[in-house]
Formats: C-alpha cells, sequence, structure tokens
C-alpha cells in the first residue's frame, strides 16, 4: 500500500499540533518527575507515586502523541475523512483537563478526591476519542491490515480505560469489591500491551515502509502478530479478572511474546529490503526500540511468574524509556518536519525554493540526543537491577539531559525559517 502522511482528507495541521506540542510538554515534565523517583525502585510496582509518574508519561506524552497521530493517520489509511474534528478539539481539552487532575490526586495526597473526578472526565475524554475512531470505521467499505491493528486497538482501550474509572471509584468510593491489585495489572496490560502495542504495530506498518523506501516484503509475519498477540492480550487479562488456572495465564504470556516475536521479524524483514541504506538517527531509535521492546517483554514474563517488584520495575523502565520513547521521539523527528513543511512551504512548490526535510531538524543535536537516551536507559536499568538509587539518579540526569535536546529540536522545527545559504 503506498501511502502519504498528507491528504485531503486529513484534518487540519493545528489539531495534530495541539497533541504533539502538549505531548513534548509533558514528556519534559516527565523528565524533571523521574528526578524523583529513585527512592521507588525498590518499592512495590503498584503504589501512587508510580501512578502518578506512569498516568503522567502515559497519559501525558504517549497517548497524546498517539492520538495526535491517528487523527493524521486514520484518513490517510482508511481513505476516508474522520468522522468530526470538532470532537476531537473537545476530546484534547477534556483530556488535558481530566487526566491532569488525576496526576495531581496520585502525587499529594491531600488531593486524593480528585482521582475519581479526574478519572471520569478522562474517561469521557476517551469515550470522545473511541467512538469518533468507531464511527470514522463505519465508513468504510474494506477493512485492511493495518485497519485491524488500530479498530482492535481502539476497542483494547475502551475496555481498558474502563476498567481504569471502574478501579478509581471502587478506590474512591468504594463503588466494587474487587481485587484492585489483579484489576490493575489487567489495565495496565489491557492499555500498554492492547491499545499502544497494537497501534504501535499498524502504524509501524505505515511509516516504517514510508521512511525506509521498503517495497514488495510479504505480511505473514505481521499477520500472525495480529492475531498472536491480541488473543493474548484479551486472554491475560480474563485470567487476572475472573481468576482463572495460572496455567492459562501462562499460554497467554507465551501468545504475547509469540506476537512481538513475530513484528519483530517483521520489521526486520522490512529493513533487509530498504532501498534507503543510510542508518541515522530514526533507524538507531527504531532498532534499540525492538530491542528494548524484546528486553521488556521477557522482564515482564519473569515479573508475573516471580512476581518480582524489581523485574516489574525493570520492565516498565525499558518499556517506556527504550522503546516507546525512542520509537516516538524517532518518529517524530520525520512526521513534525514533514507536516510543518506541507503545510508551510508545499503551497511554494515550484514557485521559489523550498527547504529540505531533514534541513528543517537539527541532526547532530537529534544524533547527539538519541546517543545521550541510550546510556540513560542503560544506566536506569542497571540502577534498579543493582537497586542503586544513585545509579538510577544519574540515569534520569542524563534522560532529562535528552529530553531538553528533544524539546529544543521541537521549537526549531516549529520556528524554522529558509537561511540565506539554503535560498
Amino acid at each position: 500500500m503506498k501511502v502519504s502522511l498528507a491528504t485531503e482528507m486529513a484534518p487540519p495541521f493545528v489539531l495534530v499540533a495541539h497533541f504533539f506540542i502538549v505531548g513534548i510538554i509533558f514528556l519534559f515534565l516527565s523528565g524533571i518527575a523521574l528526578l524523583f523517583m529513585s527512592v521507588d525502585i525498590s518499592g512495590y510496582i503498584i503504589s501512587s507515586s508510580l501512578a502518578a509518574f506512569s498516568h503522567l508519561y502515559l497519559l501525558g506524552f504517549v497517548m497524546m502523541v498517539i492520538f495526535g497521530a491517528m487523527y493524521q493517520l486514520l484518513p490517510v489509511v482508511l481513505e476516508v475523512p474522520i468522522f468530526s474534528k470538532d470532537f476531537a478539539y473537545v476530546q484534547f481539552y477534556m483530556y488535558v483537563v481530566g487526566f491532569s487532575l488525576m496526576v495531581s490526586g496520585f502525587t499529594f495526597g491531600e488531593l486524593h478526591l480528585l482521582i475519581p473526578y479526574g478519572a471520569v472526565i478522562t474517561y469521557l475524554s476517551m469515550l470522545i476519542f473511541c467512538f469518533n475512531v468507531f464511527l470514522t470505521f463505519n465508513r468504510l467499505k474494506k477493512i485492511t491490515l493495518v485497519s485491524k491493528f488500530l479498530l482492535i486497538g481502539t476497542i483494547f482501550l475502551f475496555i481498558s480505560v474502563t476498567l481504569g474509572l471502574l478501579i478509581g471509584l471502587s478506590l474512591g468510593h468504594g463503588l466494587l469489591t474487587i481485587d484492585i491489585d489483579a484489576w490493575v495489572k489487567a489495565h495496565i496490560l489491557g492499555t500498554l500491551g492492547g491499545f499502544v502495542m497494537m497501534i504501535v504495530m499498524g502504524v509501524s506498518m505505515v511509516l516504517i515502509p514510508m521512511f525506509s523506501l521498503s517495497h514488495d516484503y510479504e505480511e505473514k509475519w505481521i499477520n500472525a502478530s495480529l492475531y498472536l498477540h491480541s488473543f493474548g492480550i484479551a486472554l491475560c487479562m480474563i485470567t487476572l479478572i475472573v481468576k482463572l488456572p495460572f496455567f492459562i495465564q501462562a499460554i497467554a504470556m507465551v501468545l504475547i511474546v509469540l506476537g512481538i516475536l513475530c513484528f519483530m521479524v517483521q520489521i526486520t524483514i522490512i529493513f533487509q529490503q530498504r532501498a534507503r541504506k543510510q542508518n541515522d538517527y530514526w533507524v538507531k531509535n527504531v532498532v534499540f526500540a525492538l530491542i528494548c521492546l524484546f528486553a521488556a517483554s521477557i522482564s515482564c514474563i519473569f515479573y508475573f511468574i516471580f512476581a518480582n517488584s524489581t523485574l516489574g520495575i525493570l520492565s516498565g523502565v525499558l518499556f517506556f524509556f527504550g522503546f516507546l520513547l525512542s520509537f516516538i521521539i524517532g518518529h517524530i523527528y520525520k512526521i513534525l518536519p514533514f507536516l510543518i513543511w506541507y503545510e508551510r512551504f508545499a503551497p511554494f512548490v515550484g514557485k521559489q525554493k523550498v527547504p529540505l526535510l531533514h534541513q528543517m531538524i537539527h541532526t547532530k543535536v537529534a544524533d547527539t540526543q538519541t546517543w545521550i537516551l541510550f546510556v540513560s536507559v542503560v544506566v536506569l536499568s542497571s540502577g534498579v537491577l543493582m537497586q542503586f538509587e544513585k545509579l538510577f539518579f544519574i540515569g534520569s540526569v542524563l534522560l532529562l539531559l535528552s529530553l531538553i535536546l528533544v524539546v529544543f529540536n521541537t521549537v526549531y522545527v516549529f520556528n524554522y525559517k529558509m537561511r540565506e545559504n539554503e535560498k
């Protein structure tokens, strides 16, 4: 499937920019918050401080960027416009308010009563997103492989945020008598493994071939990944909530790992057939992200088997910063310049000289940021494994330095102007 990031059916760039800009802001705030998380590396994986940080990072950055990317890519992949741009704007503002209340409640004990109110507002905002996506899919005449990933991912989001709302209301108002530990694990698994991973896998089949100029590759591995991963996540969530025997949960985890391995094989095949052989910061980020994804999956399996909090936190570090951060930042360096170029410079093509896409990113800063990020993930992971708080803090400082460079490049591309030697 030949695609482009731009299409006449895509929403206004200002809508997508809302999500990307605010996502980068919350990413920077997450980097600052991580400086104070060293004492939590030896604690229980489910705590108010870790809940505050994970929601700030995951909802504020990861899902914010995913929402923006979905609004841009849905019309490209589905070849139909999103159902309502107005819904998207309403969702954005409700979402920011809702998860901000949640994070405040998790962070400050005296504000804990804000958690259920924030959860309700966040839930409603995500319902708007889900139904906007579902109504957009309703316009389709044919379901493609990529659209299956996006649709199933959105279904997982609907289920996971519903679990999250019930957990919040049960904690704050005693709505249900539930096993909080099991439900929180199911909520995390559905959000990260179900929504985030399904969207990443689907979007990867659009962006990675596009940016690497790969063609004529087989898709049997990604097809297998679709069914193995989605069924494995669903089965594992059910075993946690219904409390089925452990061997069923073990089967589910095997399916999840096989699905991830199939995804990694598919990306490897695409890279092997790429016409663009340059190993730039984008390629480095994608390769490092896949390595960390595999390591995070193994750590997560051992966490579920041995119930060792250290392995759970290690899995989170590798997945959050090694996989998600590397993968998302690497693609932001490709997506943002194109969208801004298309918005600002495309009308002048053939009339005057316009910049090349790589000129709109400060490549030396991007390369430096990439290597600092890699080192920071290694140091953070070592700090968790060794239970050495000072080492984890050093990794946090390095990560924050990397994020400062990300902010610099984001400002650079948004304010890019043709220099005299480029005209």
